[in-house]
């Protein structure tokens, strides 16, 4: 960057920015999508931009889509932001779009888009339902190449930057992690009276799962390999926080196996997550495919000082490296409990450590801020 461009970025830093965020959810409602724009929203209103957010539940401009409906819900959405905006796409310095799925062109000259899992991605992981995901993907990749070809685009995972192109999607698409609140995310020194608040054993090992109870999580996977886990390691707890479709029928059969080592909490509130990560002692996640890299609940147990116990996907490989946990090919329950047990029968200390340190160095939602922040100054650096 010469000295012209670096005056005049900071001058954009320096004048307070008007940015627009759509996205078809947004906290307290949604997941991945919701939870990024969210904690980015907080952050840039720290940092003095003025953030408008456009979603179906609002908070700034309320666009209702048809919940529900999945892809029929959410191009209606798309259609009323093409429309509402056609002439108000001036009022801000940069609209940064979530997954976006316009028929028509993008209303805004001034674009970030962001992608967080993609319809091709899940098609060629064969994810149920096949053929939707197979017309899904087409007309994502129909929507997506409505966008000029010097609009910016990062993903929250190399995967997902590798299904963009994959997809045939022509653009520029760069990393950027999903984050965490390294704040309120931080490990414990008080296991024992936090377990209390769940009802959990104060001198078992405890690994805990977080997230949606369906199928392409595979947790009846862990169930069948907890239970063969449970006779090798005495004092063992597994908790499973989370509900959906599964969550019925996972009970059921823990209760037919008779695993008595089990806990099933449902859904845990927001509030309550910190806690319940600081009393664990491992976080193990088993799914065959995730948008998010990492996903949020594992950059929620790094900051928790948890050792990951992950599957064998790119999305999560990267814990390997980090030193952070181990990586695990599910789809062998034995071989897989097996190695879980000589993992856990080890000293994971060190694991601990650096997981609680991947978080502070490349995870906290302000470091995030500031790569978005890069990228929208590159969007009106573009438009000079």
């Amino acid at each position: 960057m010469n000295g012209f461009e670096a005056n005049r970025l900071q001058y954009l830093r320096n004048d307070k920015m008007k940015i627009l965020i759509c996205a078809s959810e947004y906290y307290p409602y949604g997941s991945g999508i919701a939870n990024v724009a969210y904690n980015m929203v907080e952050q840039l209103k720290k940092m003095g931009v003025d953030c408008t957010v456009c979603s179906p539940t609002g908070p700034g401009i309320e666009l209702r889509s048809l919940k529900g409906y999945g892809l029929l819900g959410l191009i209606p959405y798309w259609h009323k932001v093409n429309k509402y905006f056609k002439k108000r796409a001036d009022d801000y310095d940069v609209a940064w779009i979530h997954n976006p799925l316009f028929l028509k062109d993008n209303p805004f000259q001034r674009s970030l888009v962001t992608i967080h899992s993609t319809y091709y991605g899940k098609m060629i992981q064969g994810l149920k339902p096949k053929s939707y995901n197979k017309i899904a993907s087409k007309i994502e990749r129909y929507c997506l190449n409505k966008f000029d070809e010097k609009t910016r685009f990062t993903a929250v995972s190399r995967r997902d930057c590798d299904d963009v192109k994959g997809a045939g999607i022509n653009c520029k698409i760069i990393y950027i992690p999903n984050g965490v609140d390294i704040e309120q995310f931080t490990p414990s020194d008080t296991k024992k009276m936090l377990r209390k608040k769940f009802k959990l054993p104060e001198d078992n090992l405890v690994i805990l799962s977080v997230g949606r109870l369906v199928k392409h999580k595979h947790p009846q996977k862990l169930i069948e390999m907890f239970s063969v886990i449970e006779k090798e390691i005495k004092n063992i707890t597994f908790v499973i926080a989370g509900k959906g479709d599964l969550f019925k029928p996972l009970k059921e059969y823990a209760a037919k196996k008779n695993i008595k080592n089990i806990k099933f909490l449902g859904f845990v509130p927001n509030d309550d997550l910190p806690d319940l990560y600081a009393c664990s002692d491992y976080f193990i996640i088993s799914s065959k495919y995730e948008g998010g890299e990492p996903t949020l609940t594992v950059a929620e147990a790094m900051a928790s000082g948890l050792p990951c116990i992950v599957s064998d996907i790119p999305n999560l490989r990267f814990i390997k490296g980090a030193k952070s946990g181990i990586v695990i090919d599910f789809n062998d329950v034995g071989n897989a409990a097996k190695n879980i047990v000589e993992y856990l029968e080890g000293d994971n200390s060190e694991h601990s450590k650096n997981a609680r340190e991947y978080a502070l160095n490349n995870l906290d939602w302000g470091i995030i801020a500031e790569r978005y922040l890069d990228e929208f100054e590159k969007v009106l650096s573009d438009e000079e």
